[in-house]
């Protein structure tokens, strides 16, 4: 059985699960996605595993697989799609968790196999920390779903749905704006569910000028 892996190596958990799986001597090729614009394949495999990947996988990447392609989500059912922490954070969650799904030719919205769901405590939570619990526990997902994969012991669990539609860029780049009728709470929600590193945060459109809030 060989494997092929597509994953982000700006996530150090992806290099977490690459080593994870030399231990244990699994037959696998891996794509690190964050030096690609497109992935592409030429040769055949048994399964793909995306694994905290955001880039498309196209039709005929699906094709040169011989059995089944999986994502790994980094959100429940109830936030798939783009910035599902930043959402979650919005909707001041004292749960979250990890989602495996079959690929298909939309973003999470093939069959979930498996959901890994922690609590959290809202008060205490930022944006880093909420990633780092999630990484944490998706990587403890896929070395058991793996390793299950590999023995055949695959358990399809029929319960599970997606909660609604994948959000879209559209739909993060309206969340983190901040109107100017804006109470000083919803503010303050907004800095915390947007804030992480370098990343785009919270922002002001005032006469036709853009003004962004930067972390120090």
């Amino acid at each position: 059985m060989k494997l092929l892996i597509i994953t982000n190596y700006n996530h150090n958990v992806s290099k977490k699960l690459i080593k994870f799986l030399r231990l244990k001597r699994i037959s696998f090729d891996y794509i690190d996605s964050s030096k690609k614009k497109k992935i592409k394949i030429l040769k055949k495999y048994d399964y793909l595993i995306s694994f905290l990947n955001s880039k498309y996988i196209n039709k005929e990447i699906i094709e040169k697989i011989r059995n089944e392609s999986f994502n790994f989500h980094p959100g429940p059912p109830e936030y798939p799609g783009f910035g599902c922490y930043n959402f979650a954070l919005l909707d001041k969650v004292n749960f979250y968790g990890s989602t495996i799904h079959m690929i298909n030719d939309r973003f999470d919205n093939g069959k979930i196999i498996n959901v890994k769901k922690f609590k959290t405590s809202y008060k205490t939570l930022n944006l880093d920390k909420l990633i780092s619990m999630t990484h944490k526990s998706i990587f403890e997902q896929a070395k058991n779903f793996i390793s299950s994969l590999i023995k055949g012991q695959i358990k399809k669990n029929d319960n599970f749905k997606w909660k609604r539609k994948a959000y879209s860029k559209k739909e993060f780049e309206i969340a983190r704006e901040i109107k100017l009728k804006d109470t000083k709470a919803n503010i303050k929600k907004k800095i915390k569910a947007f804030t992480y590193k370098n990343f785009d945060c919270v922002y002001i459109n005032f006469r036709g000028f853009k003004f962004e809030f930067k972390k120090k």
